[in-house]
Formats: structure tokens, sequence, C-alpha cells
């Protein structure tokens, strides 16, 4: 049975997990048998989904975005329509097809209409933090620096190897990149951005490279019939405990990872050694 209209998540591709939540738990309200999720500082079981050694590769918010805030995109200028974003691919013969594409966000001047799909050079391009061990970061923003010629679109088509473009066009002075757009980044997509940039940002990189930054999740029953949610957070463990994927733990609850909500964050007590994983693709019931 479909939700009511009020309570759909946003339609567009990128709509945040925690729209689904809200949804799901608002449908909660009218039905038997729920399960609510811990709140910020409530006691849960969680198992260890991954341990984390780079923030680029936590996909918590709206990371398409996190360059664009770092270099002080507003919110407004994306109700503007004017934060596009694109891709474009750097040789890299360890990939499929000999490319790594990136994902690129393009600020437009005011006033200017950008097509999706149209091929763009951008300039002054930065990532919102360093690649480890010195690669490339997977997502930039750059600044508009002028609409690619129809010749220059026709080459980045036929030299690239999927639907998108070069980064480095023939005869482009350094550090300018041609980007082929998808389209305007919507603008609710800034709040859950803003805050995972902002619990990310409050990550040491010690406790990176130390392997104690944790994503842990656990399982919830929400509607009578199976359907089910998983909140999910990135913590850090303490100092002394090391774990793994698939170890159980005992978590004080924080802000969850995809929330508008940037704090605070969740914190790992103890590891439950009598409490085992279900294995597969279930994770161990929160509580």
């Amino acid at each position: 049975m479909d939700a009511p209209p009020d309570m759909r998540p946003p339609a567009h591709p990128l709509a945040a997990p925690a729209a689904r939540a809200a949804a799901l738990l608002a449908a909660c309200a009218a039905l038997a048998g729920c399960e609510t999720a811990p709140r910020a500082g409530g006691l849960t079981r969680a198992q260890v989904l991954d341990v984390v050694k780079d923030r680029h590769d936590v996909r918590d918010g709206h990371p398409e975005l996190y360059a664009a805030l770092r270099a002080g995109v507003t919110r407004r200028e994306l109700e503007q329509g004017r934060l596009f974003e694109g891709e474009c691919g750097l040789p890299d013969a360890a990939q499929a097809l000999g490319m790594r594409w990136l994902t690129v966000t393009v600020l437009a001047p005011a006033g200017l209409r950008l097509a999706s799909g149209s091929a763009v050079d951008v300039r002054g391009l930065r990532a919102a933090w360093p690649a480890v061990g010195g690669g490339t970061a997977p997502r930039w923003h750059g600044v508009y620096a002028g609409s690619a010629s129809a010749q220059g679109e026709a080459t980045a088509s036929a030299l690239a190897p999927r639907p998108g473009a070069p980064c480095l066009a023939p005869d482009a002075p350094p550090g300018q990149w041609r980007v082929k757009l998808r389209g305007p980044a919507p603008a609710w997509a800034f709040d859950f951005a803003q805050a995972g940039l902002r619990r990310l940002d409050a990550l040491r990189d010690s406790d990176l490279a130390a392997g104690r930054v944790l994503r842990l999740g656990c399982q919830l029953k929400v509607l009578d019939g199976g359907d089910w949610y998983a909140p999910v957070w990135v913590a850090t463990a303490p100092e002394a405990l090391r774990l793994r994927a698939g170890d159980v733990v005992r978590l004080r609850a924080g802000a969850e990872a995809g929330s508008k909500d940037p704090g605070p964050p969740a914190e790992v007590l103890e590891r439950l050694d009598g409490v085992a994983a279900p294995g597969g693709h279930a994770l161990v019931r929160c509580g």
C-alpha cells in the first residue's frame, strides 16, 4: 500500500536515506508492531559495518556536495539552480575502461542558464579533504570557466568510454577540467550535506589512520509485514578496543548518518562478545 503523499520521500534520485526513514516512521505511527530508533544518548546494540580509513569513503548525507560547501557555496545558490553536478574522467589503468570517473560540482554565474548534458570548463578545483595516500579525491568543486565549444564537446564524446568527458581537454590550461553536466543539485540536499560535512570534520585524522573510526548499524522492524529500517552511525572506538566488520558492540547513539542532525556523535562503549552477528544482509537487532 502506498504511503499518503505527505509521507513520500523526495523523488530526486539523490534523496537522502533519512527521507525514507522519516516516511516509514511516520507511517509506523498508524500501525502496530513498530520499533523506534535509539535516540541520541540512548544505548543500543550495533554491528560494525566498515572500518573507515578515509572520509571520502563515507556516504554520509550528500557527499557529492561536500566540496562545494567547503568552497562556500550557499543554500541560496542551490535554490537559484546555480550549482550543477557533473562528472569527468582521469586516465587510470587500474580502473574499468582505463578511466577513473570523478564527481564535480560547478557553480554557474548568476543569470547563466546551463543545460544538463552540456560540457563546461571548470577551474579553481578543490576537494573537501585531501585524498589519503596522496591519491585523487573522488569528488571536487570548481568555478565555471566557460562552455566547451561544439567541437570540444564532440572531441570529448569521442574520447570518453561512457557518456561523460575526460577531465583533461586538449590544450586546456593547467588546473582546468572539462566536465559533462548531469543536472542542478537539489536545494533540499544542502542541509543534509552540511550536517554530514560537520560530522566528518569532527573525526580526527589520527583515529582514521589507526582504524578506530567505524560505520555501525542495527536493524529495526518498522512496519508489520516485514519492512525494516537500519539506522547507521559513524563513531570512534576507544583506543584499546580493536574492532572489525561483523563485531557487535554496545553503542551510545548519536546523530544518525544521512540525517540533518550535526551531533552529538555516537560513541562505542564496549564489544559484546556474547552476541553474534546474524550474517548475510541482516544486522543485529537494535536495543
